[in-house]
């Protein structure tokens, strides 16, 4: 049964204990440091492919944000003095 504590201020679910949640924290900080270790170690193995990546990557995004504001900008005026 919920705590009428929580009833008062909305609250309708169980707690999970703090316990719980700070050992999935830790789970999930460790998952996220082998994935990034893991990434860093195949960088360093393949420079080129790494390098090729990146410049494909970023001629893509030069290209997109070339596009965005190419389309954001009005038409020229263009006025007639004669």
């Amino acid at each position: 049964m919920a705590n009428v504590k929580n009833l008062r201020t909305g609250f309708t679910g169980e707690l999970k204990e703090a316990g719980a949640v700070t050992a999935k924290a830790r789970q999930t900080a460790k998952y996220v440091k082998d994935e990034a270790t893991a990434v860093a170690r195949t960088a360093h193995d393949h420079p080129s492919g790494t390098s090729t990546a990146l410049l494909i990557f970023g001629a893509a995004a030069f290209v997109a944000g070339y596009l965005i504001g190419s389309a954001s900008n009005p038409p020229p005026r263009r006025s007639h003095f004669w």
